[in-house]
């Protein structure tokens, strides 16, 4: 359900309202897909935030942050924090409300979790075509990590197949051989990848899978299903069987 802590304060002759919420409903949901396409037609930017689910290491943290202007979602920030390693922060001001703050504001309310829980790393996540963005990593000189690209599969894509992996269906008892996976492949602590794949693992829309060689784990993927779309995660392969095609796999099975 949300985390119903709200402030007002004024901004000029304006009351604006902050909002944190650990739980994203249709109408929410909605708003911050409308004020993303304002973004998009602004700035050219084409990737969207992940606001299907709660994936954090607590469920109970809040994990979107929004700033309304009487009734219009003017500013939103989301931070993903799946373990205790890392908060990935990603967040978006309408055009016509930026230079006061708004990104800034919020951006506080994901350091007081970062304070709380002692996390080591704060992870800016951008869009190549935001200008806006890069200025703000800019100004916390903030030091590039990685690029992640979108991939899209075509129904043919789906059909081309050549690995011989036998890909199933993973269960909860499946559990430690996801955990290994995930804490081989990306290096996560036991215990968080436990947590993060036990959460996946008991929602009814996630659909988590496990690439096996000659009867021996060796990656793993997963799909969460939304009405708006299907996305892909998670998907990885142990660091001795990379590079021969079997991440691929994994995703397409997803």
């Amino acid at each position: 359900m949300s985390y119903n802590k709200r402030k007002g304060f004024r901004a000029g002759e304006l009351l604006v309202k902050i909002t944190s919420h650990t739980y994203v409903d249709e109408v929410l949901a909605k708003e911050i897909r409308r004020l993303e396409n304002k973004i998009k037609e602004y700035e050219g930017m084409t990737s969207e935030m992940y606001i299907a689910d709660n994936l954090n290491f607590d469920a109970s943290l809040p994990w979107v942050f929004t700033i309304h202007d009487e009734e219009e979602l003017i500013s939103v920030v989301t931070a993903f924090i799946p373990s205790k390693k890392e908060i990935e922060l990603m967040g978006i001001t309408h055009p016509g409300h930026r230079r006061k703050r708004y990104f800034s504001i919020l951006e506080k309310r994901v350091y007081e979790t970062w304070d709380k829980h002692s996390i080591p790393s704060l992870l800016y996540v951008l869009n190549e075509d935001s200008q806006s963005g890069k200025t703000v990593a800019a100004k916390r000189e903030a030091v590039y990590q990685y690029t992640e690209y979108q991939m899209e599969y075509a129904a043919d894509d789906l059909e081309k197949g050549t690995c011989n992996l036998e890909i199933l269906r993973a269960e909860e008892n499946d559990l430690e051989i996801l955990a290994e996976i995930q804490e081989r492949a990306f290096g996560l602590p036991r215990e968080d990848a436990r947590t993060f794949i036990s959460l996946a693992l008991n929602k009814s829309n996630h659909h988590l899978f496990i690439g096996y060689l000659n009867n021996a784990p060796v990656g793993m993927g997963a799909a969460a299903v939304s009405e708006e779309a299907t996305s892909i995660y998670g998907v990885c392969v142990l660091p001795e069987h990379q590079g021969f095609g079997y991440g691929g796999a994994d995703g397409s099975s997803c």
